[in-house]
């Protein structure tokens, strides 16, 4: 009997398949891929270069800045296989004049020239030549001033300007350069993972423990690093941030798995590379960021149990979510033993007993920084004067004042929440709230809170926010950055959502 013969023709021209859904996946134009590598490599750099807090790495990062913004401007020829349209040419730089953060960023920044151009305080040194003071200088009293300090001298206006450059030209070009939801989620999983990287680091330090960074460089003057970051409550900021995009990114592949019947996602991936990055922020000692994790899980975990409960049957996973339960909580109870987390745990209950008294000296820096900010609400005293204006009113607070018989000095007020009001006024500050109030805007409108994604996002850029009114998160470059950057492109997903849904 002869086999009967399949003809590949038979089933293209198959009337059934008329009706069948079609997805073709549009690529990804080159430009965009260039824009993605290089703000990725930016995201990635800053974090691994000390949290952006020595000059030569805010140098790096300003030219990556300028790099990407230019790819970003770049016109654009776009074919079929990335449109699904006839060929045309696409200008980017009419949708950066109608993006309302270049002007006010640009408006930010003007400030801060004005500041730099307008000095009212200059560093002098005294006679012998081993101290300074900042002597007074003949300024335009009604034009925003500021200070004129060294540039390598550690902090200053030229320097500050430098920084929220970088961050501004970022997020704009991330803003117009992004067009394609795939491409913000390659920049999500990007911040994932390298947190994952930090994380590692971290519990390999804790493991073998040594007083150099990367076992091979002593910082100045500091024993207190972890991870890549100078400074340990710096390094736990900055992973409580990449914790939210890996526990964001886990709950939108969750229920996009469950929309698409799939059998596996990268969920539990980014759940397991969630509890690595939440172990190693209990394990750095960071009481400020542990408060802060601890009540992002928790109230993360709370939502998640409240969605299944609501979910309708078919869409509970109990069996699967019993199992991850289990999984993490056998590795997060195994990481803790091993890494001997009561030293954690004694540092975060000391947070509210005060053994060391650092919170109470916190508290007086505040009351001391608070008489500063009456004196200048209204326009500043210059982008980085703090620290050379604040002795003026710390004198007068002796606990802060000296210890042992030595001078202290405070570089930061330890309160983002006086400090940034200090050093730029009232129209700094009206032009951050108006900055962030579009943002928070454009995510109202596309309903950001339905999405897991972006729900994540908000929750754990809010309790950053809170947890700055206890130490200066957003005086590093690198949670300025990430934080700013992660912000804008939650409130583009939010778009994309919305858009995908009406569609």
């Amino acid at each position: 009997m002869n086999e009967p013969v399949h003809d590949p023709s038979a089933r293209r021209h198959n009337p059934i398949d008329r009706f069948r859904a079609k997805s073709h996946r549009l690529q990804i134009h080159p430009s965009e891929i260039v824009l993605l590598v290089v703000v990725s490599l930016h995201l990635v750099f800053i974090a691994w270069a000390f949290g952006g807090m020595r000059l030569w790495a805010q140098q790096i990062s300003f030219g990556l800045a300028a790099i990407g913004f230019v790819i970003a401007l770049l016109p654009r020829n776009y074919t079929e296989e990335h449109s699904g349209l006839t060929p045309f040419r696409l200008y980017i730089w009419p949708k950066l004049i109608r993006f309302p953060l270049f002007w006010l960023g640009l408006a930010f920044l003007s400030l801060i020239v004005i500041q730099i151009y307008n000095p009212a305080w200059i560093y002098t040194l005294t006679p012998d030549k081993k101290g300074w003071f900042m002597a007074d200088a003949a300024h335009i009293a009604w034009l925003p001033a500021g200070v004129s300090v060294p540039f390598n001298h550690g902090a200053g206006p030229v320097r500050a300007l430098l920084i929220y450059a970088a961050v501004w030209l970022t997020v704009c070009s991330a803003w117009i350069g992004f067009t394609r939801r795939r491409t913000l989620q390659f920049a999500f999983v990007v911040v994932a993972f390298n947190g994952f990287a930090l994380a590692g680091l971290g519990l390999a330090q804790r493991f073998f423990p040594s007083p150099e960074m990367f076992w091979s460089w002593t910082p100045p003057a500091n024993n207190s690093f972890f991870a890549s970051f100078i400074y340990k409550n710096h390094a736990a900021g900055y992973l409580n941030l990449t914790l939210a995009v890996a526990c964001g990114l886990a709950g939108w592949f969750y229920l996009r798995g469950l929309r698409r019947l799939e059998k596996s996602n990268p969920a539990g991936l980014f759940v397991f590379i969630a509890t690595t990055i939440a172990v190693s922020v209990l394990i750095s000692y960071a009481r400020g960021s542990t408060i802060a994790m601890l009540t992002f899980l928790s109230l993360l975990i709370g939502i998640f149990l409240y969605q299944q409960i609501k979910a309708p049957a078919e869409d509970r996973r109990p069996v699967v979510l019993g199992v991850l339960i289990i999984f993490f909580g056998v590795f997060l109870k195994t990481g803790l033993d091993a890494l001997n987390s009561g030293q954690a745990w004694t540092r975060l209950s000391s947070a509210f007993s005060d053994s060391d008294g650092s919170f109470k000296a916190r508290q007086i820096a505040t009351e001391a920084s608070v008489d500063m900010l009456r004196d200048h609400w209204h326009s500043g005293v210059g982008a980085g004067g703090y620290r050379y204006l604040f002795p003026n009113y710390q004198q007068h607070y002796p606990e802060i004042f000296t210890v042992g018989g030595g001078r202290v000095f405070w570089e930061f007020a330890h309160n983002d929440w006086v400090q940034f009001p200090i050093e730029f006024g009232v129209p700094g500050i009206l032009l951050i709230v108006a900055m962030a109030g579009y943002l928070g805007g454009f995510m109202l409108k596309n309903r950001a809170w339905e999405n897991p994604l972006c729900a994540s996002l908000l929750l754990g850029l809010g309790l950053t926010l809170a947890h700055a009114r206890w130490e200066f998160l957003f005086y590093c470059p690198a949670i300025l950055l990430t934080a700013c950057v992660v912000f804008a492109l939650a409130a583009r997903w939010a778009e994309f959502e919305e858009n995908n849904l009406r569609s």
